[in-house]
């Protein structure tokens, strides 16, 4: 009994560990932030920050990993219905939901490669595009089979999908008086127009 409490206290403390220094590096970027920071953030002691990873490196990558893997379930989530558009437009709004104003998860995914730290610059591109990769990977599913449908131009689903990402993550950042729906639907049709095949 006493191995899964403490299995339990582990993986309590790993999580606020991670829930801190993900708002921490969102708000001001891995360079600005320590291990002390993030313990005094979590409510526990530097020594405990180091037993579940080795380094700043080694948690900012864990907290990465972490905030990509749950966007990607949110979109997994999101993407509901019959048709390839239904589904992207389902995803679509969990995308929303993970990159309105003042989302850390925004900051995150889409600052992730200006943010990797300097002495990995030289291999960034390579540790980041995985991430990336799985981030849009809902939205690039179902834009390749819009594709496959006949009902989207052949393009490139991934620069289709990051293509998206940006569309939303601009017109959500807008002071516009439209509601969120409003604002997300007007994104998705807009999205829509320019991939969409031409009617001979």
């Amino acid at each position: 009994m006493p191995q899964i409490q403490d299995a339990q206290l582990t993986s309590d403390g790993r999580h606020r560990i991670l829930q801190a220094a993900s708002i921490l590096f969102a708000q001001r970027g891995f360079g600005s932030v320590s291990i002390s920071d993030v313990a005094e953030s979590a409510g526990l002691v530097k020594s405990s920050i180091y037993h579940h990873f080795e380094s700043k490196e080694a948690l900012y990558a864990a907290v990465i990993i972490d905030v990509v893997r749950y966007s990607r379930e949110q979109m997994e989530v999101g993407a509901k219905g019959t048709t390839w558009r239904e589904r992207l437009r389902g995803a679509t709004f969990a995308l929303s939901q993970l990159t309105g104003p003042n989302s850390h998860v925004l900051s995150l995914i889409l600052g992730g490669i200006a943010q990797t730290p300097e002495n990995q610059k030289g291999k960034k591109a390579d540790k980041i595009a995985p991430f990336r990769q799985e981030f849009i990977s809902v939205l690039v599913r179902e834009i390749t089979n819009g594709i496959k449908a006949g009902d989207l131009r052949r393009i490139n689903a991934e620069l289709a999908a990051l293509a998206l990402v940006g569309v939303v993550t601009a017109v959500l950042q807008s002071a516009d008086e439209a509601s969120i729906n409003e604002r997300v639907n007007f994104a998705f049709d807009l999205f829509l127009q320019g991939v969409q095949r031409r009617k001979e």
